[in-house]
């Protein structure tokens, strides 16, 4: 615009030296003149919203959603390795039963058998973050599963010097070319890594927050191993029936039918933990000689492998008196429905591959200990509809249609933190409900001695007491018997159904929860008593009457956000504690002139802060990242006083709505 100023007065001025009139010329140059200046104000005029508009368009990627991401802050926890660590005694079995879930659908398609081998030395239970330590195994199992195909992928746990507990995750015919290996060594360096290795970064810093590392080896000799280590906490109370169970079964003999040799001796490192001896016999030798099962205690069968004439041998053993032989049917991982129901008849325990040894001590001393038939995950029942049990909601509800629920005391038992969050979303959205939260079954079992409960949300695999145990527990309570129970489950295998439902569980909603399935499962099993009707007296709105600078922060609409009040300062507290120190890493970066780092940096402030309403400091990113998009660097170091500023006043505005909401509860 400059250049065509200049140009329009030169031109003016040629014009009056070449006109033959000196009033004209004069006239002419003043015309021109004017016309350059009204120009120049026109595109001033419009250039500010265009470069608006730009500015505004190249953030529109960057801008965080309209409702709060409970995923959003856990992500940038463990971006910055800031994640909180829990660790308390979980049950490994029941942690590895829902890894399989996870993993379940790559896994069926590549066509890989999984194995879990894990030393007798670890345990049934393990002292850790179980949440954690599934997700960096997920991650890691997903890797060694997409390397090849209809091979094998295993997971070997072990102790090591009492001072580690190894996971050693491996695919023993993959070989990582160095292209890819070096990808894995840039990521768990801290280089920039491809996109590809996202979740790789993600199980990295979880497993660094836990004080633990990941190495990556890779040969053709042994194939490709991910070794996940964390530090060894003794479980105190030492939760294992090993001991008793070898006292009680060192001699007994097993003989194993229809295995191959390789896989009996996996099972044999599992069955001699408790002192059990196995003789392996392939299926045409059985069928040929038809073995005197009188010097042998159990039998253990594939359930794939039987014919009729198998089950008719196994029923006439148990007809013929001799009550102490037990058979054991394990079946596979994605067996079909009709082949599982065909052995039932001759099954004295069942067990899922892969086997754990966890389950295997849980059906010896069922069988043995307590005389009692050990179905593990399976129910006896003739039929049972997986899809009548899972709990699919198929409409969207009003605020008028959640009214109903009103008075309810309702209960939550989760120990993942990104699920608990959004249950407490959804859940608040109904007005004048009480909410109970609780981490694990041993909470849950003293708030029911404590508050008169209404209905139970409960995950399956929680530290100190599973979902499972929990419910077997409240079921043998007639105080108790009539709440429902709905799992959070995810559901891949028909055997964990069934074992829900055998437990006592009324259904199951899936991950990942939605509040379609939640307030289903309300509408279809709490029953509106006149306890509840009773409370409505006490229930009071969740209008908040506050105001505040919608400037700095837009509190009304992070409420409706994050589903009530408590639920948005929950938020608030919890972003401002993750984001201590990030002036300090704002300054580092524009100091030592880290433009890249910067944007990412800018990015995640972008999408925390947007998650809180908090608008002055999503502004002031939205300009830091124009002016870095666009290659323009002013004085930088002003954004580092003025973001101190600026978190003073943010940090003022969430104390102030503290103190409301403490005076008005």
């Amino acid at each position: 615009m400059k250049k065509f100023l200049l140009l329009t007065i030169a031109a003016s001025l040629l014009h009056a030296e070449e006109s033959t009139s000196p009033y004209m010329a004069l006239a002419y140059g003043v015309v021109l003149l004017l016309v350059a200046i009204i120009g120049f104000i026109i595109f001033s005029r419009f250039k500010k919203p265009a470069a608006k508009k730009r500015m505004q368009k190249e953030n529109s990627t960057l801008k965080a959603s309209k409702s709060a991401d409970p995923e959003l802050v856990e992500q940038y926890r463990i971006d910055m390795k800031k994640i909180k660590i829990e660790n308390q005694p979980f049950r490994l079995s029941g942690m590895l039963h829902i890894l399989t879930n996870k993993i379940s659908e790559p896994l069926k398609a590549s066509g890989h058998q999984l194995h879990y081998d894990v030393d007798n030395e670890v345990g049934r239970y393990i002292v850790g973050d179980n949440d954690y330590i599934e997700q960096v195994l997920e991650a890691l199992m997903e890797d060694v599963i997409a390397m090849n195909s209809n091979q094998e992928v295993v997971l070997h746990i072990s102790k090591e010097k009492e001072q580690h507990i190894v996971f050693d995750v491996y695919n023993p015919t993959a070989v990582l070319s160095k292209t890819e290996l070096a990808h894995y060594m840039d990521a768990i360096a801290g280089k920039e890594a491809d996109e590809r290795f996202s979740a790789f970064i993600k199980a990295r810093n979880i497993a660094e927050a836990m004080g633990g590392s990941i190495e990556v080896k890779s040969s053709k000799r042994n194939g490709t191993h991910f070794l996940f280590k964390i530090p060894y906490i003794e479980d105190r109370d030492n939760r294992s029936n090993q001991e008793k169970l070898k006292k009680f079964l060192t001699g007994k003999k097993a003989l194993f039918i229809g295995k191959t040799k390789y896989e009996t001796k996996r099972a044999q490192y599992i069955f001699d933990t408790f002192g059990i001896k196995i003789e392996h016999m392939n299926l045409s030798d059985f069928e040929n000689k038809k073995p005197d099962l009188k010097k042998y205690d159990m039998a253990i069968l594939r359930s794939s492998s039987l014919t009729p004439k198998h089950i008719s041998f196994f029923k006439k053993i148990h007809q013929s008196g001799k009550k102490d032989f037990k058979t054991i049917i394990v079946h596979e991982l994605f067996e079909d429905e009709k082949t599982i129901n065909f052995s039932k008849s001759i099954a004295d325990a069942e067990l899922y591959n892969p086997t754990i040894i966890g389950d295997v001590e849980e059906i010896l001393y069922q069988m043995f200990i307590l005389k009692s038939k050990a179905v593990k995950g399976i129910s006896n029942m003739d039929t049972f509809s997986t899809d009548a049990f899972a709990i699919k909601g198929n409409h969207d509800f009003s605020e008028e249609d959640l009214q109903k629920f009103r008075g309810a005391h309702i209960a939550v038992a989760e120990d993942s933190k990104v699920d608990m969050r959004v249950m407490r979303n959804i859940l608040n959205n109904i007005d004048g409900i009480k909410l109970f939260t609780v981490n694990n079954g041993i909470e849950l079992m003293d708030l029911l001695e404590k508050e008169e409960i209404d209905f139970i949300f409960a995950d399956i695999n929680m530290p100190l007491l599973d979902g499972l145990t929990m419910t077997r527990r409240i079921r043998s309570k007639p105080k108790w018997e009539h709440i429902p129970i709905i799992s959070i489950s995810s559901m891949a295998f028909k055997q964990e159904v069934r074992a829900m439902q055998l437990a006592g569980m009324n259904a199951a909603i899936t991950k990942p929860i939605t509040a379609q399935d939640v307030y289903t499962a309300l509408e279809k099993f709490l029953t509106i008593t006149p306890k509840i009707e009773m409370r409505l007296t006490q229930c009071h709105s969740q209008d908040l009457d506050y105001k505040c600078n919608t400037y700095v922060l837009n509190v009304e609409k992070g409420v409706e956000d994050a589903g009530s009040p408590e639920n948005y300062l929950e938020l608030l507290q919890e972003t401002m504690d993750l984001l201590q120190g990030s002036d300090e890493k704002l300054k580092a970066l524009i100091k030592n002139e880290e433009y890249t780092a910067l944007k990412e940096f800018s990015h995640s402030m972008l999408e925390l802060y947007g998650n809180i309403q908090a608008n002055e400091m999503v502004k002031m990113f939205e300009e830091l990242t124009y002016y870095l998009s666009s290659r323009k660097k002013p004085y930088l170091m002003e954004y580092t006083m003025l973001y101190k500023k600026n978190m003073q006043r943010l940090q003022d505005e969430i104390d102030a709505l503290e103190q409301h909401l403490h005076k008005k509860g």
